[in-house]
């Protein structure tokens, strides 16, 4: 496998192919946002993590079972990598949360069509 195999180019950012399918990708794009969706976005490396803990026990009233029962993976899940593909994001209830480390203009269309009530709330 060469280096060029181990990234794919998407809107101008190298993401790594392994968990970034071209299906995925396309999932992605095709997202459908609803206007209670709570968007993490962050730069790799920054406290993605940490946020995945937190944002769920503000949205919870502080439960601590909110964190404890699932894996923040499948709690918070990355919008843009395959796992997303399973995850049956469709079905979640409101507000849903998810993750991603995608740039404001790599959003999909949805995106800018829920029109959150307060985006500051709403992206985080």
């Amino acid at each position: 496998m060469t280096e060029a195999d181990l990234y794919t180019l998407y809107k101008g950012v190298y993401v790594p192919t392994a968990v970034h399918t071209p299906e995925s990708l396309k999932y992605f794009e095709e997202f459908t946002f609803r206007p209670d969706d709570v968007l993490i976005a962050t730069y790799p490396k920054s406290g993605t993590t940490w946020m995945q803990e937190i944002v769920p026990l503000i949205l919870s009233g502080g439960d601590p079972a909110s964190v404890e029962t699932l894996h923040n993976w499948d709690r918070v899940p990355w919008l843009e990598e395959m796992r997303a593909l399973v995850l049956n994001l469709d079905d979640r209830p409101s507000p849903r949360m998810l993750t991603t480390h995608f740039h404001y203009d790599m959003m999909p269309a949805s995106f800018f069509k829920a029109k959150p009530k307060n985006s500051s709330c709403s992206i985080l």
